[in-house]
């Protein structure tokens, strides 16, 4: 069984943080990732874009992919969402 996404309100240092939002009706995500103090992002990007370069660099790095949902964007056939 996969391990659910973990839900925050903001971006981990210790994570891959996947931002969930919507333009134009469509849902997007970007990326963030701690170097050091700073993070670097994606922009946004296509939902599908997002999520996998997410659990790419969660994959190659050890991490855990943490998501900031703040509309409630979330699909379940994504997988198990917790808080």
């Amino acid at each position: 069984m996969a391990k659910p996404f973990r839900r925050v309100r903001e971006p981990d240092a210790s994570a891959v943080t996947l931002c969930l939002a919507e333009s134009d009706g469509a849902t997007t995500g970007e990326v963030k990732l701690a170097d050091g103090r700073l993070f670097s992002t994606t922009g946004a990007l296509p939902i599908a874009q997002a999520f996998g370069i997410a659990v790419h660099v969660a994959n190659e790095s050890g991490r855990e992919i943490v998501v900031i949902d703040p509309r409630n964007l979330w699909k379940p056939s994504w997988g198990e969402l917790v808080a």
